[in-house]
């Protein structure tokens, strides 16, 4: 493989998170009826900014003591504004297999260059730096942007939990999609 940068593309850059400057931006987001579709199966809720900063310093503080965990901050090329956030929050070492988590800004977001590219770098890195097997993510069923960069990346449903999910009066599927290391050596070797 050529020396590519991992944590750079066209439009996007990875970055590390950076709990000072990105709790302003978590916060908003919270605040932001765009952004609580997406707060996962929990209950959606604003943050302060300080409560943020709290999150972002725990969640730093766990990847560099138990070695589990890598988070990166999504920006612009420019770096000049924060677009989400993406971690791989479980990492199986012995068994070569990692499950992440993605948050972008806002819905239409994902359905932007920034998540599809976000989400080559993180196949990159989970499968060549990390040397694993397989990455995993759970999506809600809701999140169409987010399942066709996915399908389009090589990702497939593995498992559809039915009815998991209350939102917009509503209930839907969590789909976990899982892509394998061979499979994606075969499109991008």
């Amino acid at each position: 493989m050529n020396n590519t940068n991992l944590f750079t593309a066209p439009h996007i850059c990875l970055t590390a998170l950076d709990p000072e400057t990105d709790a302003a931006s978590l916060s908003a987001w919270t605040s932001d009826g765009r952004y609580i579709p997406l707060s996962d199966e929990k209950p959606a809720f604003p943050m302060s900014a300080l409560q943020a900063k709290e999150m972002l310093e725990g969640i730093l503080k766990e990847a560099d003591e138990k070695r589990k965990t890598f988070w990166f901050a999504i920006r612009t090329s420019d770096e000049s504004e924060l677009l989400g956030m993406m971690g791989l929050d479980w990492v199986d070492w012995p068994n070569n297999a990692t499950y992440m988590s993605l948050s972008m800004k806002d819905m239409d977001e994902y359905r932007q260059p920034s998540t599809h590219e976000a989400m080559e770098l993180i196949q990159r890195y989970v499968f060549h730096e990390l040397q694993m097997h397989r990455l995993s993510l759970n999506v809600p069923e809701y999140n169409e942007g987010l399942i066709e960069t996915m399908t389009t990346l090589g990702f497939n449903v593995e498992v559809r939990k039915r009815e998991t999910i209350f939102r917009f009066g509503k209930r839907w599927d969590s789909l976990h999609f899982g892509c394998m290391a061979r499979n994606w050596e075969k499109e991008n070797g």
